[in-house]
């Protein structure tokens, strides 16, 4: 028989020892639910001081260093159609919708940089697979100054090929 380490009278001066209140934590333990606050506290004033260095998300253009210039949207493919105002078909962040059915379906996205663009209007040629013409497209919306716009353009006709733009106007009314 294996002997325990604890004789009798070791046990016997444990039941004598001043039993602990019910309402008191163990020693050592009583501030463990600071340790999760504290870490939790931590955590939001990052996320709140992170969240102050973010660029602004409603898009206005200001002259702040590391925004798009001119030359930065000429540089990627952009052509300026007015005066502040740049076009080209999507290329980046675009998801170009398939017709079914026939027909074709692309995207051309507009950017208002240096002044609001207003109201945009866009005409498009529809051309077939013998490059000869055979729909139009009309598209129009408005657009604010810091904008970058997209217009999906779409044309149900089946031997649709390919687009191309004829005419183009951003016209911001002045008040």
């Amino acid at each position: 028989m294996a002997r325990n380490e604890k004789t009798v009278d070791d046990l016997i001066s444990e039941l004598n020892a001043p039993a602990r209140s019910p309402g008191k934590p163990p020693r050592g333990k009583g501030n463990l639910w600071l340790l999760p606050f504290t870490l939790l506290a931590l955590g939001f004033a990052a996320g709140w001081s992170a969240a102050s260095f973010r660029p602004p998300a409603n898009g206005s253009a200001t002259s702040k260093p590391g925004q798009i210039t001119r030359q930065d949207l000429l540089a990627a493919g952009w052509q300026e159609a007015a005066q502040g105002v740049f076009t080209r078909r999507c290329q980046d962040n675009c998801r170009i919708p398939v017709r079914y059915g026939g027909g074709i379906a692309d995207v051309m996205e507009v950017h208002c940089l240096d002044r609001p663009c207003g109201e945009i209007r866009a005409e498009f040629v529809v051309l077939d697979g013998r490059s000869q013409q055979i729909g139009e497209v009309k598209k129009s919306r408005d657009g604010r100054q810091g904008e970058r716009l997209q217009l999906v353009i779409e044309s149900e006709h089946p031997d649709a090929q390919r687009f191309v733009l004829q005419s183009f106007s951003a016209k911001a009314r002045i008040e």
